[in-house]
């Protein structure tokens, strides 16, 4: 169990159980309640512009039977797990955000929507994974989360940034009684000396954590590649994969936010984008 009550928070949309049913894994792990959340703000707003009030209403007539079958959901799956329901017309983001400050985790389904959906939603997803002070999982929809006790995986590129997220990956494989899986990658291209470098950064960051984790078993695997391939690839066979935030001197692991957001928009499994502390 955990030591705090700090709740894990996911922002449910339609068409998008998937991220409900990693949510509800993530509380039960963590024994800390669960807070689920709707925002009907974007909907709302159009249907005061276009359809008028009657319409409007009925956008919040849908958002409630939205968390109905939320509450459902959760209750098969944990029929044991506190859970708070939360309808706001207040934006998603906005929510999610103020959300996140005493959150453990923030979970929400991906970007990667039909446009005629995106035009009524914003992209939330990557806000919060750039912005949350504390750990965002961004769930695939096409990934049912059966693969719960596969391996973790954690990108690092030997920066001190890393230790965020390999403290959160650490954490998650042994309450999940999971291997971990340490992915370095160094871009095609680079100089020998450098991924040399690059490796013994990583090693030394390494250290620590085996012996905080000394019963973890833990894999390093170094890689020549594209970073976003290499980690795309690493989706395809992990129940998590854990980023760190795009930071300004990040090479190896999260090279730039437009790296980040294809990793984000095409992963096969679940992907945590931990703070750097």
């Amino acid at each position: 169990m955990s030591t705090t009550d700090n709740p894990v928070v996911i922002g449910v949309v339609d068409k998008q159980p998937t991220a409900l049913l990693v949510a509800v894994a993530e509380a039960r792990l963590r024994g800390v309640p669960l807070r689920v959340v709707h925002s009907t703000w974007v909907a709302t707003q159009a249907g005061d512009v276009y359809m008028g009030l009657d319409a409007s209403e009925a956008v919040r007539a849908a958002g409630r039977e939205l968390l109905d079958d939320a509450r459902r959901l959760v209750e098969h799956e944990a029929p044991d797990l506190v859970a708070d329901y939360e309808l706001t017309s207040t934006p998603a983001e906005m929510v999610l955000q103020e959300a996140a400050s005493d959150a453990a985790v923030i979970v929400v389904g991906s970007d990667d929507v039909p446009w005629y959906d995106r035009i009524l939603r914003t992209r939330i997803a990557g806000h919060l994974a750039m912005h949350a002070p504390c750990p965002v999982v961004v769930v695939p929809e096409l990934s049912y989360p059966g693969r719960h006790d596969g391996d973790v995986v954690v990108t690092i590129d030997g920066d001190t940034a890393a230790e965020g997220p390999l403290g959160f990956a650490f954490d998650e494989a042994s309450r999940r009684e999971a291997s971990l899986h340490v992915l370095h990658v160094t871009r095609v291209g680079a100089p020998v000396e450098r991924a040399g470098r690059e490796r013994d950064d990583v090693e030394r960051a390494l250290a620590d954590w085996r012996e905080r984790f000394p019963d973890a078993l833990v894999l390093a695997t170094f890689r020549h590649d594209e970073v976003e391939d290499a980690i795309l690839r690493a989706t395809e066979q992990s129940a998590l994969v854990v980023m760190g935030r795009p930071h300004r001197n990040a090479v190896p692991f999260a090279a730039s936010r437009s790296a980040a957001a294809r990793v984000l928009r095409h992963a096969h499994c679940p992907v945590a984008v931990v703070p750097p502390r």
